[in-house]
Order: C-alpha cells, then sequence, then structure tokens
C-alpha cells in the first residue's frame, strides 16, 4: 500500500502545478480612472475596460483597454506586471497622466499600484496613484471591482 501512495502523490504535485493563477484570464472591470479638481472640490472619475492577465513564466501579465467615454480621454492600452501568486497579486504600472492647470497642460507618469484579488469569477481589490515629480497628497487605495469574461 505504501508504494502506491507514492507513485500517486506525484501525479498530484504535477497538477497543482499545470493549473493557472486565478487572476489569469478576461476581467470586465470598473476602476477610479483619473481625478478631476475643480474650485478645491475633488471628483474620483470612474472607467470601466477590459483587463486581460496573462501568466508568462513566473509573472502575471496585465493589459487595461478602457471603454471610452465623455468623462475620461481616449487612453492607450495600460500594461501591468506583477509576480505569480495564488488568488492576490499586487501589480505596478507605468502611465502618461495629463494635468491641466488653470488651463496650461502638462504631461507626467504616473505610477499606479493595483492590488488584485480573484474568487472564482470575482475580481476585487484597489488602486492607489502618485504622479512622479508632483507633490500632491495621495488620495488612498480606491476601489476596484469586476467579473470575469467567458468566451
Amino acid at each position: 500500500m505504501r508504494r502506491a501512495l507514492l507513485l500517486v502523490l506525484p501525479l498530484l504535485g504535477t497538477r497543482a502545478v499545470a493549473q493557472q493563477p486565478p487572476l489569469v484570464g478576461i476581467w470586465k472591470i470598473s476602476y477610479p480612472a483619473g481625478l478631476r479638481v475643480e474650485n478645491g472640490f475633488r471628483t474620483v472619475l470612474m472607467a470601466t475596460g477590459v483587463l486581460t492577465v496573462e501568466a508568462k513564466d513566473d509573472s502575471l501579465i496585465g493589459t487595461l483597454v478602457t471603454d471610452s467615454s465623455a468623462d475620461t480621454p481616449v487612453r492607450p492600452p495600460a500594461h501591468l506586471a506583477a509576480v505569480s501568486t495564488s488568488g492576490q497579486a499586487t501589480f505596478t504600472a507605468r502611465t502618461k497622466a495629463t494635468l491641466s492647470r488653470n488651463g496650461v497642460e502638462e504631461e507626467r507618469t504616473a505610477v499606479s499600484t493595483w492590488v488584485l484579488r480573484a474568487e472564482g469569477d470575482s475580481l476585487t481589490g484597489t488602486v492607489e496613484r502618485r504622479i512622479e515629480g508632483l507633490d500632491m497628497p495621495s488620495q488612498g487605495p480606491q476601489t476596484v471591482s469586476g467579473a470575469r469574461q467567458h468566451s
């Protein structure tokens, strides 16, 4: 009996390694895409988009394509990267941000930290952004939610 048990264990271990991380897939998400400050009043601009996450070696690579809307300008796809984990991962992304102050536009680099968790077909988490070279208080982590898209 002992010999049969030893032969089964390696097969179970191989199957577990071959499984995809739970975050891998295509997700329809809702997330804070920006911030508008007018006359001292702050408004978080929400957006929706499609986040595609793939496993590559020991990493998770994400591509976020934002849906077009009247509130947010057309954006190029954002690329996110994280170390592959089971269930939760911390992604980072560097994108361009356009700041408009008193009618003067300026382009800066935004660094986003996405902490995402997948449980079945639900995605939850947060995103926190900072603008490089700009001393501005952080808004703190903002809520992200989504659902897995099935083909």
